[in-house]
């Protein structure tokens, strides 16, 4: 097999062996419907494809501590921007 075959029949058997634990804790029946196998493909895909946590660029990223995940920096009004991981407020535009 060349590699992406086999980074997915690895996904694959990664995804199966989690749903036969789910299944053999109790988890999961054994029944299958459609969301069952849309929640299924979409792990495999996720493991083909790790989601990736939206940043913001470098430049905008917190003066303090350096924090560049988007769900951390609120914008507050006058256009300033509060870090949650530190506390801090900043101007993005005066840098």
């Amino acid at each position: 097999m060349t590699n992406p075959e086999l980074k997915v029949a690895d996904a694959i058997r990664e995804v199966t062996v989690a749903m036969q634990k789910a299944i053999a804790d109790g988890y999961r029946s054994r029944m299958i419907d459609a969301d069952d196998l849309v929640e299924v493909l979409l792990a495999i895909a996720d493991r083909l494809d790790p989601p990736v946590a939206e940043s913001v660029a470098p430049e905008f990223a917190c003066p303090e501590c350096g924090e560049r995940h988007i769900d951390h920096l609120v914008w507050e009004t006058d256009d300033l921007i509060r870090c949650s991981a530190c506390g801090i407020t900043f101007d993005p535009a005066a840098r």
